[in-house]
């Protein structure tokens, strides 16, 4: 294929395959969306959708060799995450019956497509590559349907994943085999003896030097290694190079990568490797999986020699698959719900008919029978499976008749070497504990089936949480792995503790190509924490439920369903807390011009009111985001700053409930006047922080009583910083009001450093500007100036220059912030820039409740806090309305 792009490199149409790959990246979405909704597997979407933007029926892409390659690359990467998932203690685990299934599973339905394709006239190695597309089973949607139906747990459940995990290394053997004996053109007992052992070789060499070398090498990086992606991109080259050394011993290139993968989810970068690949296949995968469509010639579909034989195999691979369930004799299983749970050829039997095309083997005909058999198998599997499980399901609350109550001596579960057990027959109360205490020792060991088809028995038991439950709980988060998590959603316990957890983390799996829900969340920021925290208790839960629910995402759902558990009030409180002074912290120490004024200060203050809260925020943030060394520094200046501002004797000796109230009262001491002590009284607390006591008596002062309409008074203060001056402005609030108060300090000259507002219940405002200027501002002229801008109308918004190397660059963040949403306004400074900004805000309906304005090197940074007229964040429209305003 390389090569014949670089023959023809002179001819290629750059724009055109950028025109398709952009059609089918968006098509295959758009696809996988509307096929997930309606509850069918998405990569049938991407096929159907692959047909119909293909030259059968739209024509909007043709096949070019430059696809074919884009779709090789995704097939490579889809069999690395494979391997990558593929534990090979679970391989080594695999039961008696489930060995036996899947020999089964791959002999019948191979050998009788092989006589299938040779009685319908098919030639030997296109009957060969039919039987081998007719062994590959993928058991992804059977998994889907057992979870959905909380039977993971159940025997049959269990017997078919096993066979899935062997059926695996099977199918690509066979692959290998097959595909070599069709290119040799021939078949003789010697050659197929030296294909087997060339096969079995590469496999066991490529596995030696994986399993032992590939570890310590990527060790090695990733301890030295200075930038975030070289993990990712050496994982990628090294996938590439597997598959590259496959080809070159005339095996299957996603022999190497599936090989590469296996190697790469031993290492301790495994995570980082597997997020890496999940991004980068979630590009390429689904050109693999359009390809298949857009190659696939429709009219074939219609013809009746392709019908027949496709209902032929269809029938030949569910027979030949549900024969499988005799494997599993000696169990006392249903085992016509096994045999169906094999029936699947999904993303495997597309591999094998595109590798088909691709040697020559399968022509148009062939290929559109392999599609349609693979499409039959994948969509007439889950009702058949819900069918044979309901009806032969019993789904009766489970009794606690009969059942011991008196714990065994060592426990109702133990561990008996690499095998967890149980003892006796624990009330149906006790299953939740039972469960966490299971998923704790799964971490290192196997749930014994035993145990398995207990909590199977107690699927729909309801459950609930207590002190022991809870701690255990805080102990999985502490001490679990995957293999833990995994366990937990085998058993249906996720779905019935935390149904907003487990709807998440069905969520965050539904990768296009992902089918197998039992691939369990990672918790990046949990795993940082936990050699800083060496104990966790249900009362000192806030910190590790807060990394919980930041790895989880969804902030506000998942902290309120954690109101379950059994632990103080003040705990979720302090969670929500340590969530929003975190995103406050990481956007203050993060910026380009870090903001560490008494604001930001005091919003965390705020947020957390304790010292000990705030080291405990200092961590999750240092967990949650990557830092640069000189931000490690900010970040410790700004929590050291707050730990300053919460450190007073009446917090510790317990006489305050927080340094907000102390200051309150501190300034409200200050004066005589009751007006003025009211109006303390009702200032937010976040404006009470940001000011000392002087300060806050000064503004109240100014206020006190309140402006009227239309009026201001003024009062003007000399800073430390040379040529800075402190003007405060009382007023009644008004649409614009911050915009024709810059309007008036853009008319005298004076340059804004920082902008902040006070508002109070009965309407009057205080807004503080720092300027800078060289002479002391005139107070009762800027008074008159306000005044006579405050009765005319809001002018337009100046036109700024945007978009270009000089122009400025205008974005919305909506996570720097609990409450507020940040515009963020960097470029080249200009003239009347906060004025025309606040203008622009003012026009859009858009409130601004603090602003930071900086200047680095000519360079204007500035920053503001804004939200709807309702206090709700702003959104990109809002955003782009500013921003038309502006331009």
């Amino acid at each position: 294929m390389f090569s014949a792009i670089l023959a023809s490199a002179g001819s290629l149409d750059y724009g055109r395959i950028f025109a398709d790959l952009a059609i089918i990246l968006v098509v295959a979405k758009l696809a996988a969306e509307l096929f997930e909704r309606i509850r069918v597997p998405a990569v049938l979407g991407e096929i159907i959708a692959g047909v119909v933007i293909g030259p059968s029926m739209l024509g909007l892409i043709a096949p070019s060799d430059a696809m074919k390659i884009l779709a090789e690359i995704g097939v490579i990467i889809l069999l690395a995450e494979v391997g990558m998932e593929m534990d090979l203690r679970e391989l080594q685990k695999v039961g008696r019956a489930s060995m036996l299934v899947a020999i089964i599973g791959v002999v019948v339905p191979m050998s009788s497509g092989i006589l299938a394709g040779t009685l319908l006239g098919e030639s030997l190695n296109a009957s060969l590559f039919l039987g081998a597309a007719l062994a590959a089973t993928s058991v992804g949607i059977t998994a889907r349907v057992f979870g959905d139906l909380r039977a993971l747990a159940s025997t049959e459940a269990r017997i078919v994943l096993g066979a899935a995990v062997a059926d695996d290394v099977f199918g690509l053997i066979i692959l290998t085999v097959v595909t070599r004996i069709v290119q040799q053109g021939s078949i003789d007992l010697i050659g197929l003896l030296s294909t087997i052992g060339l096969a079995i070789g590469f496999l066991a060499v490529s596995g030696i030097v994986g399993l032992v070398i590939v570890p310590r090498v990527f060790s090695y990086i990733g301890v030295r290694s200075m930038s975030p992606a070289t993990i990712g991109v050496i994982a990628a080259g090294l996938t590439f190079g597997f598959s590259a050394a496959a080809n070159q011993a005339q095996l299957a290139p996603i022999i190497g990568a599936f090989v590469a993968g296996v190697s790469l989810g031993t290492t301790s970068q495994h995570d980082r490797i597997s997020r890496d690949f999940r991004a980068l296949g979630s590009i390429f995968i689904p050109v693999f999986f359009l390809q298949i469509g857009i190659d696939t010639d429709v009219t074939k579909f219609f013809s009746t020699h392709v019908l027949l034989v496709a209902a032929i195999l269809t029938a030949v691979a569910v027979v030949g698959k549900v024969v499988s369930a005799v494997g599993a004799f000696g169990t006392n299983t249903d085992k016509i719900l096994i045999g169906l749970g094999m029936i699947p050829r999904g993303e495997v039997g597309l591999i094998f008919a595109s590798i088909g095309v691709t040697i020559g083997v399968f022509n148009q005909d062939l290929y559109a029978v392999v599609l349609l058999m693979v499409l039959l198998t994948t969509v007439i599997t889950p009702p058949l499976l819900r069918w044979r499980l309901l009806n032969t399901t019993d789904d009766n609350v489970f009794e606690d008749s009969g059942l011991t109550t008196v714990e065994p001596p060592g426990g109702w579960i133990r561990l008996d070497g690499d095998t967890v057990q149980t003892s006796g027959a624990p009330a149906s109360s006790l299953t939740l504990s039972l469960a966490l205490q299971t998923a704790l020792f799964s971490a290192h060991a196997q749930p014994s089936d035993e145990l398995l088809d207990l909590f199977h028995e107690r699927r729909n038991v309801a459950l609930s949480w207590n002190a022991e439950s809870t701690q255990l709980f805080l102990d999985l988060l502490m001490r679990g792995n995957g293999r833990s998590w995994r366990f937990l959603e085998l058993a249906g316990i996720i779905d019935r503790a935390l149904p907003e957890v487990a709807a998440f983390l069905r969520k965050k799996r539904a990768d296009s190509f992902e089918l197998d829900p039992t691939h369990i969340a990672e918790f990046p920021t949990i795993e940082f924490l936990r050699s800083k925290i060496t104990q966790v208790t249900a009362e000192n839960s806030s910190l590790l439920l807060a990394a919980f629910v930041s790895d989880l995402g969804s902030l506000n759902e998942i902290t309120e369903s954690l109101t379950v558990l059994t632990i103080p009030d003040s705990t979720i409180p302090e969670v929500r807390a340590l969530l929003s002074a975190s995103a406050l912290l990481y956007s203050a120490a993060t910026a380009e011009i870090p903001d560490s004024n008494s604001r930001v200060l005091a919003q965390i203050a705020d947020f957390l009111g304790t010292p000990q809260l705030v080291e405990q925020c200092r961590m999750l943030t240092e967990a949650s985001g990557t830092f640069e060394d000189w931000q490690y520094s900010v970040l410790l200046d700004i929590t050291t700053a707050v730990q300053g501002l919460l450190a007073h004797p009446e917090l510790i000796e317990g006489l305050e409930g927080s340094v907000e109230s102390i200051r309150r009262r501190e300034a409200i001491a200050l004066t005589d006047d009751p007006m003025v002590a009211d109006r303390l009284s009702h200032a937010s607390a976040v404006y009470i922080l940001a000011h000392s006591p002087e300060v806050l008596v000064r503004h109240a002062t100014l206020v006190e009583p309140a402006p009227r309409g239309h009026t201001a008074r003024v009062g003007v203060h000399k800073l430390e910083n040379k040529d800075e001056w402190e003007i405060d402005i009382a007023t009644k609030d008004m649409q614009g009001l911050l915009a024709k108060i810059c309007a008036v300090l853009a008319e005298r000259g004076l340059d804004i450093v920082t902008a902040d507002l006070a508002t109070w219940p009965d309407g009057a405002v205080l807004d503080s500007f720092v300027v800078r200027s060289a002479a002391k501002p005139n107070a009762v002229q800027l008074a008159y100036e306000f005044e006579s801008r405050f009765k005319q109308r809001l002018e337009s918004s100046r036109r700024l220059i945007q978009g270009s190397t000089s122009g400025l660059v205008i974005s919305l963040d909506n996570d720097a912030h609990p409450w507020h949403s940040v515009v963020s306004v960097s470029g080249v400074d200009q003239h009347g820039l906060v004025q025309a900004i606040a203008t622009a805000f003012a026009r859009s309906n858009i409130n601004v409740h603090h602003a930071r304005i900086a200047t680095n090197n000519d360079n204007a940074v500035d920053r503001f806090e804004v939200s709807t007229r309702l206090g709700r964040k702003i959104g990109p429209q809002a955003l782009a309305k500013v921003t038309e305003y502006l331009s």
